[in-house]
């Protein structure tokens, strides 16, 4: 049975809801240490009070924990998974489990990739977001989109999460716009980031991330294969592993890809180490699937 190690996409989590986990736990306390080294300044005290409008802060904390948690789960289990990937920001930490970036290149990745996002989005004359939601079905979201580019709005779907999960890109301006249809049709607004994701509105920004960041790291042979989230291949070699990255910012994430690609590779077992437990009921579908939280890791 080939377990898959899947790493999710970024989610807002509270401090005090890893808190135990992270101030008690060996891989996380390591994980964290290694961090602090890299960075020069202690994370764990910089995310107690972060936001996820703090990227770097947010993103490197996120990936330190989510590693943790698979170190945790490999020793607990006492299995080696022999296929990663990841969903949106999770493919950066599959690429770092599968060896294809160190651990510290990977938090440089993340780090220097934030000083460029930003400057990008605030140079564009019109502040671009991403808006995530729930409980709406594909067929509505796309009758949305439609009604606003009708409208005149620039509008892609970013994120078709599951049957009820997803997210748009657009103008700030116009998001407000949506998030009150989406209550108006009897969906659940969850949160909105001040940056456009996984559209082709940043296929500038994809270009500068390769030339002044991604061309900065060095990109190893993976020693497992990396399922990609943008077309469902497994990929090994380091440099289609960096351009999968690159081009996951400019291709719409569809969870049916992620699944495809699972039962490609020969996937009969799911591992996801993360904060929440939202993307059980997804795998959990199609194939046995263990959720790894810090309440896992302390239950155990």
């Amino acid at each position: 049975m080939s377990v898959v190690l899947f790493f999710p996409g970024l989610t807002p989590t509270r401090y005090d809801a890893i808190e135990r986990f992270v101030t008690t736990q060996e891989h996380a306390k390591r994980r964290f240490a290694e961090a602090d080294e890299v960075l020069g300044y202690p994370l764990l005290d910089a995310y107690r009070d972060a936001s996820i409008y703090e990227w770097e802060v947010f993103e490197c904390g996120f990936m330190a924990l989510a590693l943790a948690l698979a170190d945790w789960a490999e020793e607990r289990y006492g299995a080696t998974p022999e296929l990663c990937g990841g969903q949106s920001y999770g493919e950066v930490m599959a690429a770092v489990w599968a060896g294809t970036l160190s651990y510290p290149d990977a938090l440089r990745l993340m780090s220097r990739s934030v000083v460029v996002e930003q400057d990008y989005f605030g140079s564009l004359d019109e502040p671009l977001g991403c808006h995530f939601f729930y409980r709406l079905p594909i067929e509505t979201v796309e009758r949305l989109v439609e009604e606003f580019r009708a409208g005149g709005d620039w509008i892609e779907l970013s994120v078709a999460f599951d049957a009820s999960v997803h997210a748009v890109s657009a103008s700030l301006r116009t998001l407000e716009r949506f998030e009150q249809r989406v209550r108006e049709e009897g969906g659940f607004p969850f949160y909105t980031v001040n940056r456009a994701e996984h559209c082709s509105a940043v296929a500038g920004l994809r270009e500068r991330l390769d030339r002044e960041v991604y061309r900065t790291v060095e990109w190893r042979t993976a020693r497992i294969p990396v399922i990609s989230d943008v077309d469902g291949r497994t990929l090994r070699e380091g440099e289609e592993i960096r351009r999968d990255l690159l081009d996951g910012w400019t291709t719409p994430v569809h969870w049916s890809t992620v699944l495809r690609g699972i039962r490609s590779a020969g996937g009969r077992e799911v591992w996801i180490p993360g904060p929440r437990n939202m993307y059980a009921r997804i795998t959990a579908r199609e194939f046995p699937t263990k959720v790894i939280t810090p309440r896992t890791a302390l239950g155990a």
